[in-house]
């Protein structure tokens, strides 16, 4: 699922010149967010290293810029017979982590 970074419109107004580093760094987090499986903690701190301290008036709360990375990610879906995908029958170390499943 891709970022979506919409661009001008005949409708738009210049920014507010206080608010344009606030909404470059939500850009900048939907577009993380939407290509890593990073956790979501590490996608606002390695963000905010390039945020101004002089902006920081304009910065979202924590709460909102993590919804803001949860509806970016994808979520894993059943399979066409109902079963988990690979991915998400395996621990972190390969292990299985689905003892039984049913084959119907």
């Amino acid at each position: 699922m891709g970022a979506f970074l919409s661009l001008p419109t005949s409708h738009c107004r210049a920014p507010e010149r206080d608010s344009v580093p606030a909404i470059r760094l939500k850009n900048d987090i939907k577009a993380h967010s939407a290509i890593t499986d990073e956790s979501t903690s590490t996608i606002i701190h390695s963000t905010l290293r390039a945020y101004p301290l002089s902006a920081a008036g304009q910065l979202p709360k924590n709460e909102s810029l993590m919804l803001m990375i949860q509806r970016q990610r994808t979520t894993e879906t059943v399979d066409a017979d109902g079963r988990l995908p690979e991915k998400l029958r395996k621990t972190y170390r390969d292990g299985g982590f689905i003892l039984h499943e049913d084959k119907n």
